[in-house]
């Protein structure tokens, strides 16, 4: 299973549409290798959706309730009923109800270091919010000191000096539930908890929350813990949905056996591009010169959907910063290109068989390439490092490329055997490439006389063991 965090509102920026893109690449990648995939957004918040829909970013909409959905409101009032009841929340003058998190973000923070598959960052942004406030001292400008760093990072102390070293706070705060003096009231709830439920509400299916009564819905526990999440820009919304997890489960409406809802947490960073006016990729794409480089309009307009879309997975590890040049989409479309043209000028139609012809030297060097490519690449998306996963398939491309070229130098023509193994070469290199460049994918699929899509077939295996590149 699935899940993205919520997507916010707004221009979707070249930042945001990388981290949709590695979240779509790894939900196409797990569907194809026989998950049973939901891929959806947290809560629909009205985000303008076109250049997601250009590059096919499959997210499942009609799982997302909408902000200001009463079911979204009827469930956190039922939250905040079961939670009033058990004494965990609490009324601040002029800034409504609030829950007391303290346990759980202890909890939370005990867990931190058994939490399998999370990325560093997300690690250390999750740390930083729950970090303890140490004890600054009790008199005089060190404690000041002190106070005023806390204050500027947001954190909360309750101290004077009078009175004794500080009581201690953790960094994120008491979670705030609903505004105003009456929490049942219309539009009382806070953004941040329906933030957060929409998040669990968007793996039960529309009408079953419709007609189920809230803490009865059996398909929460089903599908959780999730099995990725790509973070978003704000750690503090990661940790909101982890702690109304916990207060769902404490409310007995959620089965956490292992205390965490989440499993792998991604936390990609951030991705803009400069002009590269006159620089020439290695495969000769000049960039877009004085154009606004992270135009996405303008970009899908000048290299197309796919190319646009590789760029942001290839361009750097998820997890890095990318402040390139513009050329990197350049680059991306000549790979596709060349795709193209090699599948134009070597396949006849026919589809391929499933398995190269090794009885000789280069053929059998080609399927070992191909081999390689799958055991790699699956490694690379298994791990949401999409970054490796790209340089692995454009590798394979070159690698035929090569066998082409071998083959025409040592036989003075490609065909037969040696055109088939092509033919099953690029069957392979489509089926990697689906969740990078889906469009793109799917026509070389069909260069190769197969129908439908590489997505309807079986993620490929290795044939045998993988040959040293």
């Amino acid at each position: 299973m699935f899940t993205p965090c919520p997507t916010s509102g707004g221009d979707l920026d070249l930042s945001t549409l990388r981290g949709c893109a590695i979240a779509d690449a790894y939900a196409r990648f797990r569907a194809a290798a026989g998950g049973s995939v939901l891929f959806a957004p947290g809560l629909d918040s009205g985000v303008a959706r076109g250049p997601l829909d250009s590059l096919a970013i499959g997210l499942d909409w009609t799982r997302a309730p909408a902000a200001g959905d009463p079911i979204v409101e009827r469930w956190a009032q039922w939250l905040i009923e079961k939670l009033d009841g058990a004494g965990s929340i609490y009324q601040r003058s002029d800034e409504g109800w609030r829950l007391r998190t303290g346990k759980l973000h202890e909890e939370s923070e005990r867990r931190l270091d058994e939490l399998a598959g999370w990325s560093d960052t997300a690690l250390a942004e999750q740390r930083k919010l729950l970090e303890h406030v140490d004890d600054p001292g009790d008199s005089g400008t060190e404690l000041e000191q002190s106070l005023s760093k806390l204050a500027a990072a947001g954190w909360s102390v309750d101290s004077k000096k009078d009175k004794g070293p500080p009581t201690i706070h953790f960094a994120a705060g008491d979670l705030p539930l609903a505004v105003g003096d009456d929490w049942r009231a219309a539009g009382a709830i806070h953004p941040r908890l329906a933030a957060a439920l929409g998040f669990f509400l968007a793996i039960v299916p529309a009408a079953e929350r419709e007609r189920a009564q809230p803490g009865q819905v059996a398909a929460l526990a089903g599908r959780l813990p999730a099995t990725a999440v790509v973070g978003p820009d704000d750690a503090a919304a990661l940790l909101d949905i982890r702690t109304v997890a916990k207060a769902l489960r404490d409310a007995g409406a959620l089965d956490l056996p292992s205390g965490e809802p989440l499993g792998t947490v991604l936390e990609r960073a951030s991705y803009r591009l400069r002009a590269a006016a006159g620089a020439s990729s290695p495969n000769g794409a000049v960039g877009s010169g004085g154009a606004d480089p992270n135009d996405v309009g303008a970009l899908i307009d000048a290299h197309g959907a796919d190319a646009v879309r590789l760029a942001l997975l290839h361009a750097a590890a998820p997890t890095k910063r990318f402040r390139g040049g513009d050329d990197v989409v350049g680059y991306a479309a000549a790979f596709l290109a060349q795709a193209r043209e090699l599948a134009a000028s070597r396949l006849d139609g026919g589809a391929p068989g499933e398995r190269i012809d090794s009885d000789d030297g280069l053929r059998r060097r080609l399927a070992g390439w191909c081999d390689t490519a799958v055991a790699r690449t699956t490694e690379n998306y298994e791990q949401l490092d999409m970054h490796r996963a790209t340089r692995n398939v454009v590798t394979l491309l070159a690698r035929i490329g090569d066998f082409d070229t071998a083959v025409a130098e040592d036989r003075g023509d490609v065909a037969g055997a040696d055109r088939e193994a092509i033919g099953v070469a690029l069957t392979v290199l489509a089926r990697l490439l689906a969740p990078l460049a889906p469009s793109a994918a799917d026509a070389l699929w069909r260069e190769t006389g197969r129908d439908g899509s590489p997505s309807d077939a079986d993620w490929p295996q290795a044939r045998q063991e993988p040959a040293t590149a």
